[in-house]
């Protein structure tokens, strides 16, 4: 079995009536800046997990890790070979309210994915940050910087505020706010 392109795997998933949104490093680097990223997250609905369970198997993927709201697949016949999938799970009203306000985008190769509005993922990436691993590697909060600047977010709207009362933790919040604030152009 050939090691399979594994962003292209997902976009092929739409041939088979199954349903994601790429989130994570991916849909940061389609959206703001680029930066490596070793994995390819999708965001699908709960209750469509077998049928991408399945997909994934049929092609060399096992499961590798697994949590009620994640699931960890990575290439059986060489893991190296290919990134690994991660499935994070979103009840099908979420996952609804994400992908409406989601965006079509190119990936090459005449294949394209669905990635989430920049407030969506910064809601994603704030949730993250609430793992002190996450907060402590710092990749997840230069992504919400990012994406807050390429997609031209006013913090002081409404929306944004509400995103971060929410999702994040004090500590995030203050330490977003002081570090957007010191930023040149602000």
């Amino acid at each position: 079995m050939a090691n399979p392109d594994t962003i292209a795997l997902a976009a092929s998933a739409e041939s088979e009536g199954l349903e994601s949104v790429l989130v994570s490093g991916n849909a940061v680097n389609l959206h703001a800046y680029f930066r490596t990223t070793f994995d390819v997250d999708l965001l699908v609905r709960d209750n469509d997990l077998e049928r991408w369970l399945s997909f994934l198997k049929q092609r060399g993927y096992t499961i590798f890790h697994r949590t009620p709201n994640f699931i960890r697949l990575r290439f059986a016949p060489d893991p190296a070979g290919a990134l690994p999938v991660d499935l994070m799970l979103a009840d099908a009203q979420t996952f609804s309210t994400i992908q409406r306000e989601s965006r079509r985008c190119d990936i090459g190769n005449g294949l394209s994915l669905v990635i989430p509005s920049p407030l969506h993922l910064i809601a994603m990436k704030l949730h993250a940050l609430r793992s002190p691993q996450r907060f402590e590697s710092g990749v997840d909060l230069q992504d919400v910087k990012h994406l807050i600047k390429a997609a031209k977010i006013d913090i002081s709207n409404r929306e944004f505020i509400e995103i971060a009362e929410r999702y994040a933790t004090d500590t995030v919040r203050t330490r977003l706010l002081r570090e957007l604030g010191e930023e040149p152009g602000s």
